[in-house]
């Protein structure tokens, strides 16, 4: 499928009812709509690439992590903002559940 966002919110939409309702309460609230980002793969932030943010913060920091979409491995993971800036994928989980679930 060409349609990365598309894929994404289709990936959304059949696991979320799976999850359970606490972290769904939380992930409904930090959903958004995919968009590209740049990461680092690596925690220097010397080599990055493209990624599709899932999650963000919403009007405060409420989390460490954010989930994204790998369009490489086709896969979900996370993303943190390391305390020298960088934004460092930290690799993939597999689902979009296994991503929310290492939350």
């Amino acid at each position: 499928m060409n349609d990365i966002p598309a894929l994404i919110r289709q990936d959304i939409e059949s696991e979320l009812p799976q999850i359970d309702k606490r972290l769904r309460d939380w992930l409904e609230q930090h959903i958004v709509s995919p968009r590209l980002v740049i990461l680092s793969t690596d925690p220097d932030g010397t080599i990055s690439r493209e990624f599709w943010l899932v999650t963000d913060e919403v009007g405060h920091k409420d989390s460490s992590y954010r989930i994204v979409y790998d369009p490489q491995t086709q896969k979900y993971g996370l993303e943190m903002t390391l305390n020298t800036g960088v934004q460092w994928y930290m690799g993939p989980y597999g689902s979009f559940s296994r991503a929310a679930y290492s939350l």
